[in-house]
């Protein structure tokens, strides 16, 4: 069994945990899959002799993390691979035929994927799988970064699939001329990297006849480095004590299917500090991605 030999298949389920048909091929980086997880309950058991007593397994579930190249379909209307992982990750998923994909996150009914991974010629299929995702922008390869809860099936053996990674298209590197147009708080300023993650809270439910993943709740936060400015330009320490808020906005690659849009209407700075980037001074600050009237403090365009 070679650990480069993966193979990662995902797809929207229409009933929960119950597996779909057709499945697409996820091309992926730096997966780690945790097969078995749960709870080991003690017998505690009283016995005339010292020693270790066994435990019993219960409550268990299965987890999945990796990383994806956040890029376009290339088509304008036309959704990205990844796009059901960000529908199962509280992501409403808004098709505009011949013009966009937008998504933006949700308050009720998440959806869920099941997911087939193989190493070798083990199989673990995860159903009902449920999770949290974040962007990472540094320079390099943009990502999208999962982490998925589903429930158990037994391991098969079974033939690695063959993939057809036709639907994903070779990623826009981040850099001048492809990365453009980033604002924080109306202010155009120059950043070096950008992290958003989703915040999702998902737990495993295990009830006395169910058990279900849960989408419990959502809080978005962020961090942001950019060049450090003369607060007589803008002032971000102010405006973290005073707890003001604005947009962020950030585009990246070029339009025609291509184009990755961040908007995050409304936003906090949070404990600004200086800090040192090949001999050259920035400023790095948390940020909380906070709705305005609800289910609007983020969209992720492609156009």
């Amino acid at each position: 069994m070679k650990w480069s030999q993966t193979s990662l298949l995902a797809a929207i389920e229409q009933t929960y945990g119950t597996l779909p048909g057709a499945m697409l091929a996820m091309l992926t980086k730096d997966i780690e899959l945790r097969p078995l997880e749960g709870e080991e309950v003690e017998r505690g058991l009283n016995t005339p002799y010292l020693g270790a007593e066994e435990s019993m397994f219960t409550n268990e579930y299965a987890g999945i993390s990796f990383k994806v190249e956040l890029v376009g379909s290339g088509t304008l209307g036309v959704a990205p691979a990844w796009g059901p992982l960000m529908r199962a990750c509280g992501m409403a998923e808004v098709i505009v035929a011949d013009t966009s994909v937008e998504y933006t996150p949700i308050s009720d009914a998440p959806e869920s994927v099941a997911m087939h991974f193989q190493l070798g010629r083990n199989k673990h299929t995860l159903l009902g799988a449920q999770g949290n995702v974040s962007i990472e922008l540094e320079k390099g390869i943009p990502y999208l970064s999962f982490d998925f809860k589903g429930l158990y099936v037994a391991p098969e053996d079974n033939a690695l699939p063959t993939a057809d990674f036709s639907a994903w298209p070779k990623p826009i590197p981040l850099g001048a001329g492809r990365t453009t147009d980033f604002e924080l708080h109306g202010f155009e300023v120059v950043p070096s990297k950008l992290s958003i993650d989703a915040g999702n809270e998902v737990e495993f439910d295990p009830t006395l006849t169910t058990e279900k993943i849960e989408f419990l709740d959502r809080a978005m936060s962020g961090s942001v480095n950019i060049a450090a400015p003369n607060v007589a330009d803008i002032d971000f320490f102010t405006r973290a004590k005073d707890s003001t808020t604005g947009n962020l906005q950030i585009k990246h690659g070029p339009a025609g299917g291509h184009r990755v849009t961040i908007s995050c209407p409304k936003v906090q700075v949070k404990q600004p500090k200086y800090v040192e980037r090949t001999k050259k001074a920035e400023l790095e600050m948390a940020l909380a991605i906070l709705p305005q009237t609800g289910n609007d403090e983020f969209s992720l365009l492609l156009d």
